[in-house]
C-alpha cells in the first residue's frame, strides 16, 4: 500500500528474542495521523511493544517500539527510518497506567475511556461536555478512525442545524457513542439500533452511566429493517457490504433535505458504496479519508 512516503517493507518480522542483560532499545518515528491504520498493520508483529501517540492539535503521529533487540532495532531503522535510544528499566510509577488525552470533537465534546480520564477532563475542560465510553465488547470508543470522523461530521451538521428542532437515527449504534453525541449536540430524540443484543445492552448501560436520556435503543437487523418514519439526520457506521445491501432501507429513512453520514467504508469500496446511495437519491457533500477508511457525508436534495 502506498502511504505517500518511500519506505522499505519488512518481508517477515524479526523474531522477538533476547534475555538477561542484553541491551534493549526504544525506536521512535514521526508520521501522519491519517496513516495510523497502515502503521498498525506494518508493525503489528511488535504486539504490546508498539505504542502510538496522536499529538494534540496536530496531524502528527508518534510511533514508538519499546524494549526491542538490536536486530529488531536495526531492521526498523533500515525499513522505516526513525531514531533509537537505549532503553532503561521503567520505574514502578512509570509502569502505572496514565490517563490518555481525551478525543476532542470540534471543541464541543470530549470522549474518554476511564473514570480517571473523565475526572481529569472535567477538571481541565469544565465547560465542555465529556462522555465516558469504556472499552468493551461493543464497538465505538471514539478511537477508531470511522467513529472519530463520524463524530466530527455530526458536530458539523449539528452546527448547521442550530436553532432548529431535529431528531437523529443511529444505525449500528455499538457502544451508543454517536447517539449520545447527537443528543449532546442538540437532537431532541434519537433512535438507535444494533443487530447485536450485547451492543444494545452495553449502549443502555453507557447511557445510564453518562446520565443521557431521550434515546430509544432497539435490537434490529438492518437487512430486514423497515424505516417507520424519516429523520433529518441519519448515521450508519457499519461494514461496507452491509451499507451496500441495505442502501434502499437506509436511504428511505432520510427525509428530503436531510443528511446521511456513512462510515465503516474501506477506500477500495468507496465507489461501490457511493453508487449504491446515488441510485437512491443521495448526493455526496464531503468525503473524509483517514488511513484505509472513508466516511461520507451525503444529503437528499
Amino acid at each position: 500500500m502506498k502511504t505517500g512516503s518511500t519506505t522499505k517493507t519488512i518481508s517477515s518480522p524479526p523474531s522477538i528474542g533476547g534475555c538477561g542483560k542484553t541491551t534493549r532499545f526504544v525506536w521512535r518515528k514521526l508520521a501522519t495521523v491519517k496513516w495510523e491504520d497502515v502503521w498498525w498493520e506494518r508493525l503489528g508483529w511488535l504486539g504490546q511493544q508498539l505504542v502510538m501517540f496522536s499529538l494534540p492539535n496536530s496531524r502528527a503521529l508518534r510511533i514508538e517500539a519499546y524494549h526491542v533487540t538490536r536486530t529488531e532495532a536495526d531492521a526498523l531503522v533500515s525499513a522505516f527510518g526513525g531514531t533509537l535510544r537505549v532503553a532503561r528499566p521503567l520505574t514502578k510509577k512509570e509502569l502505572e497506567p496514565k490517563p490518555r488525552p481525551p478525543l476532542r470533537v470540534r471543541g464541543k465534546l470530549l470522549v474518554v475511556s476511564t473514570e480517571k480520564e473523565l475526572a481529569l477532563a472535567k477538571k481541565q475542560h469544565a465547560k465542555v461536555p465529556a462522555l465516558l465510553i469504556p472499552a468493551t465488547v461493543a464497538f465505538g470508543t471514539g478511537e477508531h478512525a470511522t467513529t472519530a470522523t463520524c463524530l466530527r461530521l455530526l458536530a458539523d451538521v449539528a452546527h448547521e442545524l442550530r436553532g432548529t428542532e431535529w431528531d437523529a437515527l443511529d444505525l449500528g449504534t455499538g457502544s451508543g457513542i454517536l447517539a449520545f453525541a447527537a443528543r449532546i449536540f442538540g437532537a431532541r430524540k434519537v433512535e438507535a439500533g444494533d443487530f447485536d443484543a450485547t451492543a444494545v445492552r452495553v449502549a443502555k448501560e453507557n447511557a445510564a452511566a453518562n446520565k443521557i436520556t431521550g434515546i430509544r435503543f432497539v435490537r434490529s437487523d438492518l437487512l430486514k429493517w423497515t424505516a417507520p418514519r424519516q429523520w433529518p439526520v441519519v448515521l450508519a457506521n457499519v461494514f461496507s457490504t452491509t451499507l451496500i445491501a441495505a442502501a434502499p432501507r437506509i436511504a428511505s429513512a432520510v427525509q428530503k433535505g436531510g443528511r446521511l453520514i456513512l462510515s465503516g467504508i474501506l477506500r477500495t469500496q468507496e465507489g461501490e458504496v457511493l453508487a449504491a446511495f446515488r441510485k437512491r437519491g443521495c448526493r455526496l457533500e464531503r468525503a473524509v479519508r483517514k488511513g484505509k477508511w472513508v466516511t461520507l457525508l451525503t444529503h437528499r436534495p
